[in-house]
């Protein structure tokens, strides 16, 4: 309902219209009558109306004034004058004032609800009109920043690009171009991404425009005059953004660089070069900055693979050994391999599982894994793929070593007697190998020559080379005692290159050389076969 106000020196018009227009049926509420214009400018500056009906003459301020102080104060307060008077003076005036109807009296109620139903349509198309300006302006900031994100898809071609800039008042014409993304390190709400957005506007420059984008991260697009200008401030731009971000708002941010581009069409194709590098994000490279061209040089090289190198094995050793700073050596170092080669996460934590069931199967062998910490294997391993950043993944894998390494420790003798026992075996099947020594033992088993001899030396009461003498003199005597070989023969399946060294330790250890040890054979299966005969 629109409202009206009525304006006219005699009470008697006054009257006769306000009782005789249906009002409400015309869609308006009549809100007050004056006497004159003094009057009327009194009561709507206290009560707005949108329609004013109105003599001209009338004491203190006439019709005239009023519509003229309405047209310089209330423009969107419309105007219809009923007068007797049809000079042209007055009709110029009206004009003049962007009066909507110029009726002159005497007019009938049909007359007036004409006028009443014409000034109703005009209100109703300023009314619209005035929504979607009011609409559009309040949208304003969000159509300009969807119309900035779907240049980043690529959804526009040259000359729409022209036209939308133009649109929302962008003035962003360079010769070169790149995309940035900003990811900060933890979700924000729209209202953070809105002051992180404003804040880097406010402070980055013409040649740089940030919005919001729409995986919770900012969007910066930064322009200059030529392409090595923009590559090489492109990583100080972003780094002087994630400062003023933490500085100002307390937010962390990674930055992902796009490649150039010589046309605004082409950030689409930038956009995407920067979000091929979000899968990188959980590396947090120094000051948080991935750039598109120092990825591509590893992109489709050999170097994008984790170097092995037996790593496995020297985290065995390592947490074996007790060395708890091997350990960190070893986890850090992956992650500084990860870092310099790009290495996809997915490849990282097959790497870090690979490392935790090697252990996980050293200590199987050695039957010293409890439920608990069986338990506490199977939590980390699955939660490896469930962490953000590889700092996350380094603190789970450390853990689990750590509680490696105390149970090593704390089940260190039954590991020396599982050693001592592995040694015996070796030497059991490895005794003929004139070259087998205390040092490869110790390799195969992977193990310090200090710690394997004193737990050899509990386990057995013997040295390494006497409990492999032992064996050897042990198959020496089988040989000579169910075969007709040779001494030298002999010597070489025992393990002996030389026959007289061989020898030598024979008698050292039965009080016989070979071939008196063969006589004594000799002579007592004659005994027994004479014993036999009689």
């Amino acid at each position: 309902m629109y409202k009206v106000l009525l304006v006219d020196d005699e009470i008697l018009i006054r009257e006769r219209i306000s009782q005789r227009i249906p009002w409400e049926s015309l869609g308006y509420e009549l809100r007050g009558t004056c006497e004159n214009g003094k009057e009327a400018i009194e009561f709507m500056e206290k009560q707005p109306v949108d329609l004013v009906l109105t003599d001209i003459c009338m004491p203190y301020v006439d019709g005239l004034e009023l519509a003229k102080y309405l047209y310089e104060n209330e423009k969107r307060t419309k105007v219809v004058i009923i007068t007797g008077y049809d000079e042209f003076e007055y009709a110029k005036k009206a004009v003049e004032y962007r009066v909507l109807s110029y009726v002159l009296k005497p007019v009938t109620a049909v007359e007036l609800i004409e006028k009443l139903e014409e000034a109703k349509k005009t209100l109703d198309s300023e009314e619209a009109n005035l929504q979607v300006r009011t609409y559009y302006e309040g949208s304003f900031p969000l159509l300009k920043n969807q119309f900035l994100l779907q240049l980043s898809k690529g959804k526009f071609q040259e000359e729409e690009i022209e036209e939308k800039l133009k649109e929302f008042h962008i003035d962003f014409q360079g010769e070169c171009y790149c995309t940035a993304l900003l990811y900060p390190r933890v979700g924000l709400e729209k209202r953070e991404l809105a002051q992180m957005s404003s804040l880097i506007n406010r402070e980055a420059g013409e040649d740089v425009l940030a919005f919001e984008g729409d995986d919770n991260n900012i969007i910066l697009y930064v322009k200059k005059k030529n392409s090595s200008q923009l590559k090489k401030d492109m990583s100080h731009i972003c780094e002087a953004a994630a400062k003023s971000s933490e500085r100002e708002l307390n937010i962390q941010v990674f930055s992902l660089i796009g490649t150039c581009v010589f046309h605004l069409g082409g950030m689409g194709f930038s956009y995407e070069k920067a979000m091929e590098l979000k899968e990188y994000l959980y590396l947090e490279r120094d000051k948080g900055i991935y750039e598109w061209d120092k990825y591509q040089k590893y992109k489709l090289s050999a170097q994008g693979m984790i170097c092995e190198n037996d790593r496995e094995k020297r985290i065995v050793l390592a947490v074996r050994s007790n060395l708890s700073e091997e350990v960190m050596k070893e986890v850090c170092g992956i992650r500084e391999e990860c870092v310099e080669r790009w290495i996809a996460k997915n490849k990282v934590v097959v790497l870090y599982q690979s490392l935790i069931l090697a252990v996980m199967n050293f200590f199987e062998r050695l039957n010293i894994v409890d439920d608990a910490f069986f338990l506490k294997e199977q939590e980390i391993i699955s939660g490896l793929f469930g962490c953000t950043y590889i700092s996350e993944m380094e603190k789970k894998v450390l853990e689990f070593f750590e509680m490696a390494v105390d149970m090593m420790n704390s089940n260190r003798g039954n590991y020396g007697d599982h050693q001592a026992m592995a040694a015996l075996e070796y030497i059991n099947s490895h005794y003929a190998d004139c070259d087998l020594s205390l040092q490869e033992i110790c390799e195969k088993l992977a193990i310090s020559v200090s710690y394997f001899s004193s737990a050899f030396k509990n386990y057995t009461g013997m040295t390494f080379v006497e409990a492999l003498t032992k064996r050897r003199m042990e198959k020496a005597i089988e040989l000579l005692e169910n075969t007709s070989l040779k001494t030298y023969e002999i010597a070489e399946k025992c393990g002996y290159n030389d026959a007289n060294y061989f020898s030598a330790i024979f008698k050292r250890t039965t009080k016989m050389t070979p071939r008196e040890y063969a006589r004594t054979l000799i002579s007592r299966k004659g005994t027994y076969e004479k014993q036999n005969r009689i």
